[in-house]
C-alpha cells in the first residue's frame, strides 16, 4: 500500500525513466496519438455494427445498439442457427461449422461478413477474438473499427509476461515469479525452484480461468506444466507459460477502467470477484465489501496509471490480488475487453458500458470525470453466474435442450426493481458442447449489501430451469453462507466451505422436501392419465368398479401403488404408498430418510398427505423422439387442507425410462429451497430390473477422447485414470470405477456422447475365470 501510494505523484516520471527499457510499444503518448478509425468519424455514431460473438454478450450488445438506433449484424455457426442473438439482430451472417476454430475464431471470415453486410465496426464481446491482436490489426487494415483498445495496448497487455515488465517499470507492484522468454521445461523447473512452492503456472496468452494450474510441490510440477501447455495451446493457440508465487487466499479485486482517444482515463470503481471455483468466478459484486478506503484509492490510481502507460482506449479491467493480512496488492493482469461481470458496475454507477464503448469507438470523448463517477455511484450490486453444470458431479458441464426456462422477471413472486437477467437463451434452445455452458447472469441491486443479497436469493429461488443440470440451488447456498454474506470472502472460500455447501445440498430440510415430493407426485399423476395395464398402474389390482382398460387413474377407486422415489440431490430414497380415492383425491404416505443422516437415526420424516388437485395449466410439452414425454405444469394443489401453488416439470429419460420431476413451490417451506428434484425410477413402473453394473467407465458428458491412458488387458486400481475427455474447452479425466483388468472400447480422437462406455474393468477374480 505504501509503495502504491507513491504512484499518483511520480508515475509519469517513472514511465519516462524506464521507457527505453520496455520492449513493447507502451509509451503512453505514442499510443494515444496513433490514428484510430473511430476517431476519424468525428464522433458520429455508427450506422451498423457486427457483433463477433454469441450468447448473452451478443444479446447484450444488440440491446444497447438498438436503443441508440444502430443496426446490428449477428454471426452464427451450425450450432447457433436458431440462437437468440441471431433472432434479435437485424441481419445475420453464417460463419461455418460448430467448432469455434471453424467459425467464431475465423478473423478473415468476420471481416468478410463486415464487407458483405456494410458493418462499419466490430464489437468482439468477450472471449473468442476479443483480445486477439491479429484480429484487431486485421480490422484496421480492412478499415473496420475494432470496438476496443488499439493494437499496441492489446500487444502490451495481451502477454502476461510483457505486461508485468511494463508494470514493474511503472512502479506498480507485481507478484514475484518468472516471465522470461526461455520456456523450456528445464528452465521453468529451475525457475520454479527459485520462486518456491506453492506457485501458479499461467498461460501467457490466457484468460477466463483457462490455462492455469496450482502446483503445491516439485513432484507434480512437470505433469501440471504439460497439462497447462495442452490446454493453453487449444484455448489460445499459444503454449507459452509464466510462473507466479502463489499468494495464499488473496482477495481478487479488479478495477473497471475506461479511456478515450483524447488521452482521458477514468476508473469506474472496483469489483470483488474473490468467490471463484477453479479460477472461474461464481459471484461478483460492486463495490468490494469492507475494502479499506486508503487501499481503494491507491488501487484506483494504480489502475488508471496502468491504462495510461499503454495508451488504453475503451473498456478494460485491471485485476489485482490483495493480501488479506497486510492489505498489500499486486497487479495480476489487464483484460483488454468488456468483462462478463460488467453489469454490477453498470448497476452501481448508472452507466451503460456498451454505450460508452460505442461512443468512444466513434471518436467521442468520455463525457464523465473521475469525480462525477465517484459522486454518482451508490448502492451495491451482486451477480451470480448460472451455468448448465452439475455441482453433485464435480461441476461437470451439461449440454442439451433447455426444456423449461422461466426467469425471475417472468415470475409473479419476483416483480421488484433492481433485478436484472442477462441471458442468451430461451426455453427450447440448446446448450451446446462447443461453447461455454452459461445459461444467464442474474444481478441484484439495492441500497445496501444485505438487501442486495436478500434480493438475489429471492430471485434465484424464482429461477426455473429444467431439462439440464444447473447450479441454481448451489448458488442459493453460497449467497446465504455466512462466509460470504457476513464475512469478507477470499479466493479460498470454496476450499474451506465446498464440502459443507455440497452437504447442505445433499440434505435439504426434510420439512420442505416431503411436501415438495407430494406436490410433485400429485402433479405427475394428474399429468399421466395412463390406462390400466401400462405405466404407473401396471401390475396393480383393478378397482372394485371394474373400470375399462382405457380409464385414467382418477376413475380407479381404492387403488394403491407403491412407488420408489430417488432423490438425486438428496442422496436418499423413499418408498411411497400412493392411494387414489375418488375422482381427485390422492393419499400419499411414506417414510423419508436422507441417507447422510440415516445412520444417526435423525431427520426421519413421516409423510402423510391428502392431495387434491384444484387446478392445472399446461405450460409446455414435448414429445419428440429425443425428449420424449416432457411436460411442464402450473398447478394448485390442496395438501392436507393447505392450498399450495407451484410448477412441476416431468421428463422421461429416453435411455433408461426414469422420470425426473422438478418441483418449484411458490413461497418458502421451512428452510428448504423453493426448488426440489426427485426421480421416479423405471422400476416404479415395471418389475424390478437388475442393478446397473459398477464396472463400466463411461463418458460423463459429450466430448472428444484426446487420450486413452490404459491399454487393453492392463491391470488397474480403482481411481486410476482410464481416458481423458475434452469438452467445453476443458479436460476431464475418466477414472476406473473398480480394480481389475481393462477392456478398452474407445479410441483417441473419437467423439462420444454422454453415457458412452469407454472401458470395462473386469474384477480380478472374474478375469481369472
Amino acid at each position: 500500500v505504501a509503495a502504491s501510494a507513491e504512484i499518483q505523484g511520480s508515475l509519469v516520471n517513472m514511465i519516462r525513466r524506464f521507457s527505453s527499457r520496455i520492449t513493447v510499444p507502451s509509451v503512453a503518448s505514442k499510443l494515444v496519438q496513433r490514428s484510430l478509425s473511430g476517431a476519424a468519424r468525428n464522433g458520429k455514431l455508427f450506422d451498423k455494427i457486427l457483433i463477433a460473438n454469441r450468447g448473452e454478450i451478443a444479446c447484450r450488445v444488440i440491446r444497447t445498439a438498438k436503443r441508440l438506433g444502430i443496426q446490428t449484424v449477428a454471426v452464427y455457426s451450425d450450432a447457433d442457427k436458431s440462437a437468440e442473438h441471431v433472432r434479435l439482430a437485424d441481419e445475420s451472417f453464417y460463419l461455418g461449422p460448430s467448432p469455434a476454430s471453424q467459425s467464431y475464431l475465423l478473423g478473415a471470415k468476420i471481416i468478410e461478413a463486415c464487407k458483405a453486410t456494410g458493418a462499419q465496426a466490430v464489437h468482439p464481446g468477450y472471449g473468442f477474438l476479443s483480445e486477439n491482436l491479429n484480429f484487431c490489426e486485421l480490422c484496421e487494415k480492412a478499415n473496420v473499427v475494432f470496438i476496443g483498445p488499439p493494437p499496441g495496448a492489446i500487444r502490451a497487455m495481451g502477454s502476461k509476461s510483457e505486461s508485468k515488465t511494463i508494470m514493474i517499470a511503472a512502479g506498480v507492484p507485481v507478484t514475484p515469479g518468472y516471465h522470461g522468454d526461455d520456456n523450456s521445461d528445464e528452465t521453468l523447473l529451475k525457475e520454479a525452484r527459485k520462486v518456491g512452492w506453492p506457485l501458479m503456472i499461467k498461460a501467457v496468452a490466457g484468460g477466463g480461468g483457462k490455462g492455469m494450474r496450482t502446483v503445491l510441490d516439485e513432484a507434480s510440477f512437470l505433469e501440471s506444466l504439460r497439462s497447462c501447455r495442452r490446454e493453453s495451446l487449444k484455448s489460445f493457440g499459444d503454449d507459452a507459460v509464466l510462473l507466479e508465487k502463489l499468494v495464499l487466499n488473496p482477495r481478487h479485486v479488479e478495477l473497471q477502467i475506461f479511456g478515450d482517444t483524447f488521452g482521458h482515463v477514468v476508473h469506474l470503481l472496483e469489483r470483488d470477484c474473490s468467490v471463484q471455483r477453479r479460477h472461474q468466478k461464481v459471484l461478483e459484486e460492486a463495490p468490494a465489501h469492507s475494502l479499506d478506503p486508503v487501499v481503494r484509492k491507491a488501487m484506483g490510481d494504480a489502475a488508471v496509471a496502468c491504462a495510461k502507460a499503454v495508451g488504453y482506449v475503451g473498456a478494460g479491467t485491471v485485476e489485482f490480488l490483495v493480501d488479506p493480512v497486510t492489505q498489500d496488492f499486486y497487479f495480476c493482469e489487464m483484460n483488454t475487453r468488456l468483462q462478463v461481470e460488467h453489469p454490477v458496475t453498470e448497476m452501481v454507477t448508472g452507466l451503460d458500458l456498451v454505450e460508452l464503448q460505442l461512443r468512444v469507438a466513434s471518436g467521442q470523448p468520455l463525457a464523465i470525470t473521475q469525480e462525477e463517477v465517484i459522486s454518482r455511484s451508490k448502492g451495491c450490486a451482486v451477480e451470480a453466474r448460472i451455468y448448465a453444470e452439475n455441482p453433485q458431479n464435480d461441476f461437470l458441464p451439461a449440454s442439451g435442450k433447455l426444456m423449461h426456462l422461466r426467469t425471475p422477471l417472468q415470475s409473479v413472486l419476483c416483480q421488484e426493481d433492481g433485478v436484472r437477467v442477462d441471458s442468451g437463451v430461451v426455453a427450447g434452445n440448446t446448450v451446446s458442447t462447443f461453447y461455454d455452458p452459461m445459461i444467464a447472469k442474474l444481478i441484484a441491486f439495492a441500497d445496501t449489501r444485505p438487501e442486495a443479497l436478500a434480493k438475489l436469493e429471492r430471485a434465484l429461488r424464482c429461477y426455473q430451469v429444467a431439462g439440464l443440470a444447473n447450479n441454481i440451488d448451489f448458488l442459493v447456498k453460497v449467497v446465504r453462507h455466512p462466509g460470504f454474506a457476513t464475512e469478507v470472502a477470499d479466493t479460498g472460500f470454496f476450499s474451506r466451505h465446498m464440502t459443507e455447501i455440497l452437504s447442505s445440498l445433499s440434505n435439504p430440510a426434510v420439512s420442505g422436501y416431503g411436501e415438495h415430493t407430494s406436490f410433485g407426485v400429485a402433479s405427475f399423476l394428474e399429468a399421466q392419465k395412463q390406462p390400466i395395464g401400462s405405466g404407473l398402474w401396471s401390475g396393480a389390482d383393478v378397482g372394485a368398479d371394474g373400470a375399462s382398460a382405457t380409464a385414467d387413474w382418477r376413475n380407479q377407486r381404492a387403488r394403491t401403488r407403491h412407488l420408489k422415489v430417488s432423490h438425486p440431490v438428496g442422496g436418499s430414497t423413499s418408498a411411497l404408498s400412493v392411494a387414489v380415492s375418488g375422482a381427485d383425491s390422492i393419499h400419499i404416505s411414506a417414510t423419508v430418510t436422507p441417507s447422510a443422516t440415516a445412520a444417526h437415526g435423525s431427520h426421519v420424516q413421516k409423510v402423510d398427505h391428502k392431495c387434491v388437485v384444484k387446478s392445472k395449466s399446461l405450460v409446455a410439452q414435448s414429445n419428440d423422439e429425443q425428449h420424449a414425454d416432457f411436460s411442464v405444469w402450473d398447478n394448485v394443489i390442496e395438501i392436507n387442507g393447505r392450498v399450495v401453488s407451484g410448477t412441476t416439470s416431468i421428463y422421461t429419460n429416453k435411455v433408461n425410462g426414469n422420470k425426473t420431476v422438478d418441483v418449484w413451490i411458490n413461497g418458502s417451506i421451512g428452510e428448504s429451497a423453493s426448488h426440489y428434484q426427485f426421480t421416479l425410477p423405471a422400476t416404479s413402473f415395471a418389475a424390478d430390473g437388475a442393478s446397473s453394473s459398477n464396472t463400466m467407465a463411461v463418458s460423463p458428458m459429450p466430448g472428444k477422447i484426446i487420450q486413452v491412458v490404459v491399454k487393453e488387458g492392463a491391470t488397474v486400481k480403482k481411481g486410476d485414470p482410464v481416458a481423458i475427455l475434452e469438452a467445453m474447452k476443458m479436460e476431464h479425466v475418466v477414472y476406473a470405477p473398480c480394480g481389475g483388468v481393462v477392456k478398452v472400447f474407445c479410441t483417441e480422437g473419437s467423439t462420444v456422447s454422454e453415457g458412452t462406455k469407454l472401458a470395462e474393468v473386469v474384477p480380478a477374480a472374474a478375469a481369472a475365470k
